[in-house]
């Protein structure tokens, strides 16, 4: 039984879109699916923006200064993947708890109520 439910994870995990990302200067006013933009001067970015992957429509907005909390940090890989971390836990509205990993969404899981 093992075997199936890791053969199952394996296949969500390969048919599941990616995200990409951009650079740019601000926020977008009409922020794209499964986009994530990478805001302020390419060597030095200053927040991550993007659609609340749950489908609830809500551009999160996560700081990447270091001198603020809470603070999140983004690698991309050399195949151009992005890896955020820490997880995104809202605490407000639909409560969903994930993380981005190599552009894709790891669900730790959602809050109800």
């Amino acid at each position: 039984m093992k075997i199936f439910r890791e053969i199952a994870v394996k296949l969500f995990e390969w048919l599941q879109p990616e995200y990409k990302f951009v650079y740019v200067d601000e926020v977008p006013e009409n922020v794209q699916n499964r986009t994530i933009y990478i805001v302020g001067d390419h060597n030095h970015p200053w927040l991550l923006a993007f659609l609340c992957p749950c489908g609830c429509q809500n551009v999160i907005q996560l700081n990447l200064l270091k001198d603020a909390t809470p603070c999140w940090k983004f690698r991309i890989t050399k195949k151009k993947k992005i890896t955020i971390f820490p997880s995104v836990w809202r605490t407000t509205g639909c409560k969903s708890h994930f993380c981005i990993r190599k552009s894709k969404i790891d669900w730790v899981g959602i809050i109800v109520g």
